[in-house]
């Protein structure tokens, strides 16, 4: 079971603690000897801050973090996978983000802490509140004078939030100049209201799908016998990958017909009920990917 958090276990990118019912089905699908793993943008600081507010820390849970750049797993958990950038493709990035008159933020590795650099300078309204709830909520973040200054051998991401426009120009120059070394993910932003959009640059090899083939393969699991529920752009390859896949009620029409199912929204439970129904052994019914697509 692979779960994504913001817009299906959580309401917003601002919900900092996981509501008891959707901790009750997962601790459910686990304990009918089912692994359970949350896959999500997120890096390491900020799921952990994320649990820990939750009161839910299981040792073992896995995680596929940033879009699959980083896959952890085994108890004690342990990191199985990890795709960086290197210097220059950040230095190449931050240039890129730049031109296209964007604010970048630059997440280090788990090794560094994690720590989430930025300049102090005028941003947008949106982005404004995410770093806002991350120095609240997660900590971890460092402004500087000068990214390019900074002595980059690595880090997970480059990314931003901003208006759609500029995020779609951003990402077409990304994909062009530096295709086949970086890729470029793109969600709507939660707190956005369908203007502003994430623009995040990771390794090549990284995305949700890579990442749950990563975990699968670790944990002799078969994909036909992976589901997956997610919400948002960043969770198609995730989608592509799994036996079965739930989008929530609310995500984007081009998301929702991807997927095998489509459940209720996140503030009514959605990605609860189908874990609950999983845990009954209910869920999904026949052969995995019989259903059409996007049925309820």
């Amino acid at each position: 079971m692979a779960v994504d958090v913001d817009g299906t276990l959580l309401n917003t990118e601002f919900d900092e603690m996981l509501r008891p019912r959707e901790i009750a089905a997962m601790e459910a699908v686990r304990r009918a000897g089912h692994v359970v793993a949350l896959c999500t943008g997120r890096n390491f600081n900020s799921t952990s801050s994320l649990l820990e507010r939750s009161g839910w820390t299981p040792a073992d849970l896995p995680l596929v973090l940033l879009n699959g750049a980083v896959v952890w797993a085994d108890q004690p958990r342990r990191r199985i996978a990890c795709h960086e950038l290197g210097g220059e493709e950040v230095r190449a990035l931050i240039r890129l983000f730049r031109e296209y008159g964007v604010v970048p933020m630059v997440y280090g590795t788990d090794d560094d802490g994690g720590l989430l650099r930025f300049e102090e300078c005028p941003v947008n309204h949106v982005l404004e509140r995410y770093l806002a709830g991350r120095r609240l909520n997660t900590g971890g973040t460092e402004t500087v004078p000068d990214l390019l200054d900074c002595d980059w051998r690595q880090a997970l991401e480059v990314g931003t939030i901003d208006e759609k426009p500029r995020i779609d120009a951003l990402s077409r120059a990304i994909r062009e100049q530096l295709g086949g070394r970086v890729k470029v993910i793109n969600t709507r932003s939660l707190m956005g209201g369908g203007v502003y959009y994430w623009a995040e640059a990771f390794h090549a090899a990284s995305d949700k799908g890579a990442g749950l083939r990563t975990l699968g393969l670790h944990c002799g699991i078969a994909r036909e016998h992976t589901v997956a529920i997610g919400d948002n752009y960043n969770d198609l390859d995730m989608f592509a990958y799994a036996g079965v896949s739930v989008a929530m009620a609310g995500s984007p029409d081009d998301v929702a017909s991807e997927a095998d199912y489509v459940t209720g929204a996140v503030a009514d439970g959605g990605a609860a009920d189908i874990l609950e129904r999983i845990a009954a052994g209910s869920f999904p019914h026949g052969a995995p990917g019989s259903t059409g697509k996007g049925r309820t």
